[in-house]
């Protein structure tokens, strides 16, 4: 083990025993980084502390096992799916958390997706995705709110998808097939349409709307580009496109919550890209991690990576770019 690497676990049994004495205390309030789904657990958990000393905490008690959970960008609610299957949502902004099953809505979804101001969402059901809108207002009225699209006239189901927070748009990308050398593409499907455009030629690793708008961002990882394509589900005109030999395989990217950055992850390197609105001026941040996320957490806090390994990485934006990770000590009670 390295030196550094050394470094790290001492830092992660620190945090641990911090996490099992207020484990012994009960629930504190305090600083937190935001919630985190934690599948080995099957629960959300809240991230307690600040950045460069947080640690995940206990589970939120919701009364049912977590299978998968998405949360919207300001995590004032999130769309998870039950140990049984069914589709929930689970709203955290009164002063308790409380949960409600979205019956219009077929059950064990294979992805759900939700658009970058939260108003919107997507659920995947192998060639066929639902889109749910008006979030995260009642329910009482959902089943006017889903919108049914049919995928089966493409060559295979998804693999990244992206809504727009009107729900009016959705991008799918198709792989390709090597046996038919086909390369795959990346296709608009527009609310009252009766079929697909193809907007990119060549399927996408990642593909992701800008909030409040039809732009979206495009993320090969064969050609090693970003692309950013203004109104995608209608002109799909090119914007501007980001190459860089320091960013090999790009494999995702966000718009950050403040509109100001484009965030850019690449799991073959490690290296994370922050970028101008525009594409220009990036800044590079090597990682000992492969950033498979940029999910929002508190504020400009991202999640980087998921909880395989015991620990997360996130980015904090708040001041300079720093990266750090945060132990994810087994769960040892529940919130109430």
């Amino acid at each position: 083990m390295t030196k550094a690497g050394a470094t790290m676990w001492r830092l992660y049994l620190i945090f641990f025993a911090a996490a099992s004495l207020s484990s012994a205390q009960g629930w504190l309030s305090g600083p937190s980084l935001g919630l985190l789904f934690d599948p080995q657990a099957q629960t959300i958990r809240n991230l307690r502390g600040i950045p460069g000393s947080a640690v995940a905490g206990e589970s939120l008690d919701l009364g049912f096992p977590v299978a998968n959970a998405v949360f919207s960008p300001a995590q004032d609610y999130a769309l998870a799916t039950g140990g049984d299957g069914s589709v929930n949502v689970i709203l955290f902004g009164g002063p308790t958390v409380t949960t409600q099953i979205v019956t219009a809505l077929p059950s064990s979804p294979e992805r759900i997706v939700v658009s970058p101001a939260g108003h919107a969402a997507a659920f995947a059901y192998g060639t066929s995705v639902k889109v749910l809108t008006g979030l995260p207002g009642s329910l009482d009225q959902v089943a006017n709110q889903v919108v049914d699209i049919e995928l089966s006239a493409l060559a295979s189901v998804p693999s990244a998808l992206a809504v727009s927070d009107d729900g009016a748009v959705l991008l799918v990308s198709i792989p390709g097939d090597p046996q038919s050398s086909s390369r795959g593409g990346v296709f608009a499907f527009n609310r009252g349409e009766s079929g697909p455009r193809l907007i990119a030629a060549q399927a996408a690793s990642d593909v992701s709307f800008i909030g409040n708008s039809h732009d979206a961002l495009i993320t090969d990882e064969s050609a090693n580009s970003i692309t950013d394509l203004q109104d995608a589900g209608g002109t799909a005109t090119l914007q501007w496109m980001f190459v860089d030999d320091r960013l090999p395989a790009p494999s995702v990217a966000r718009v950050s919550m403040d509109g100001q950055r484009i965030l850019v992850g690449s799991t073959r390197n490690g290296t994370i890209a922050l970028l101008n609105r525009d594409g220009s001026n990036p800044v590079f941040l090597p990682c000992t991690c492969s950033p498979s996320q940029m999910a929002p957490l508190s504020g400009l806090i991202y999640q980087l990576t998921d909880t395989a390994s015991g620990l997360i990485w996130i980015m904090d934006l708040t001041q300079d770019p720093r990266l750090l990770f945060v132990p994810i000590p087994p769960r040892t009670g529940d919130l109430q």
